[in-house]
């Protein structure tokens, strides 16, 4: 049963990731009082790129070829130990603790940043850049809510913290927990590639994340993208099961209220892009330098989670 349920987990994103961002595309347009897209203008475009012919840089090495493939594989393993539609470990549940997803997370960013360093390309090395001096301080500030969640909750082991939230009024509502979840959702902005940090366009001179990819064509170009949509699933489905709304989420294995779920969850996540629609579209593009002002704005937040444990819990 829980491999059957580890494959329903895995389609579940898989297939659902890109159509998120569709609908939020969508949400912005509208915002804007554009038409828009097609909420499922992702999956034409994945389909349009695997059809494609695959072209790369004449000097890249085959890292350059295989990084998509193997990124994709990765955010796409967890999606197996990851809590999204249940709250009881599945079948590979018990192999990582959070520490190790982030891990499994830092290797998917590195092996892109060395294809990217592959490709020879001067756009994509800027975006390299860019994307090393926001991660260098974006990630410890990560590897910190980390810390005051397995502090709170006693491990490191995502459902275990769930069940923690769900399960006790007292944390859930303590300053501690709300510094930590402002301070996630601020980095998951970061993640997402979002404004203030950076608008998903190659007309921005301020692109990160477009700019790692531009020399991908065609299937790679393909996987690139899906990659990319899995990863921020997956930290917005971490975000809002774990951080912010840990409620409802089965902790018993039963088929009828996992699917239930999945259908809450996917509203749960609808009104998170709803809100990042909103910030996003409220709110001007920083300078570039001006990005170092709002992680250390995040990294505060994060470091007040720490004051506020030590000077309440910690005395006790």
């Amino acid at each position: 049963m829980l491999v059957f349920l580890s494959i329903v987990q895995l389609l579940y994103v898989l297939l659902l990731s890109p159509l998120i961002f569709g609908i939020l595309a969508k949400i912005e347009e509208r915002i804007e009082s554009k038409n828009g897209p097609s909420i499922f203008q992702p999956y034409y475009d994945l389909y349009k790129l695997l059809r494609k012919e695959i072209v790369v840089p004449n000097h890249s090495s085959p890292i350059f070829h295989v990084a998509p493939y193997v990124s994709f594989a990765l955010y796409s393993s967890l999606t197996l130990v990851l809590p999204i539609i249940t709250d009881f470990p599945l079948q590979f549940g018990p192999i990582v603790d959070f520490i190790g997803g982030g891990l499994i997370f830092g290797a998917a960013a590195a092996i892109k940043k060395l294809a990217s360093l592959d490709s020879r390309s001067n756009y994509s090395h800027l975006g390299l850049s860019r994307a090393a001096s926001l991660g260098a301080l974006s990630e410890p500030i990560t590897v910190l809510i980390f810390i005051m969640f397995g502090v709170m909750a006693k491990s490191n082991n995502p459902y275990v913290i769930n069940n923690v939230l769900q399960t006790s009024s007292w944390w859930y509502l303590s300053l501690t927990h709300w510094f930590v979840a402002a301070a996630f959702f601020m980095v998951l902005i970061v993640e997402l590639g979002r404004l203030p940090i950076e608008r998903h366009s190659t007309a921005e001179l301020g692109m990160i994340d477009q700019g790692m990819s531009m020399e991908y064509s065609g299937a790679d170009l393909a996987f690139e993208k899906w990659g990319g949509y899995v990863k921020k699933f997956l930290l917005m489905s971490v975000f809002l099961n774990i951080y912010t709304i840990p409620f409802f989420v089965p902790v018993k294995v039963n088929l009828g209220s996992i699917l239930v779920y999945g259908g809450i969850h996917f509203l749960k996540l609808l009104g998170l892009i709803v809100g990042v629609a909103f910030f996003e579209e409220s709110i001007s593009k920083f300078r570039l330098f001006k990005n170092f002002d709002y992680i250390a704005f995040a990294f505060s937040l994060a470091f007040m989670s720490f004051l506020a444990f030590y000077v309440t819990v910690g005395r006790v």
